[in-house]
């Protein structure tokens, strides 16, 4: 069941109406092709689709619990947000700590050499000017 909220009257979508609109949206892209584990979608794209001039952060973090319920996470990735199917990340590669037990060590002695790490930070696949 649909609750409605007081913005129903100013026609802005509540945060679970706001994650129906997308999820639909991506329903019919489904259609048109094949199902989607993952779709990218500009902010623009998300402000037409929620009536908003600004994605406030409680409100983009509530849409986000929304989506949750229907298999999907939201998230902003750099200049652009994105979305994927929950289940389509449990064949991921897992990541365990244990590999990090020594510098984790020297993290807590407070001898670690974070600057000979620095150059992780450089991202050399980022194609944007800024």
């Amino acid at each position: 069941m649909v609750t409605k909220s007081p913005q129903a009257a100013a026609a802005l979508p509540s945060p679970q109406e706001a994650a129906i609109i997308l999820l639909r949206l991506i329903e019919l892209r489904e259609k048109e092709s094949l199902p989607a584990t993952r779709v990218r979608i500009s902010e623009l794209t998300l402000r037409r689709l929620w009536g908003r001039s600004k994605i406030r952060t409680e409100f983009f973090e509530e849409v986000q619990e929304w989506l949750a319920r229907g298999g999907w996470t939201l998230f902003f990735a750099h200049d652009t947000y994105a979305a994927i199917r929950t289940n389509a990340v449990r064949s991921w590669a897992r990541l365990s700590s244990k590999r990090l037990a020594n510098d984790l060590e020297l993290i807590r002695k407070g001898k670690f050499d974070f600057q000979a790490y620095a150059y992780l930070l450089d991202d050399m696949d980022d194609t944007s000017d800024d």
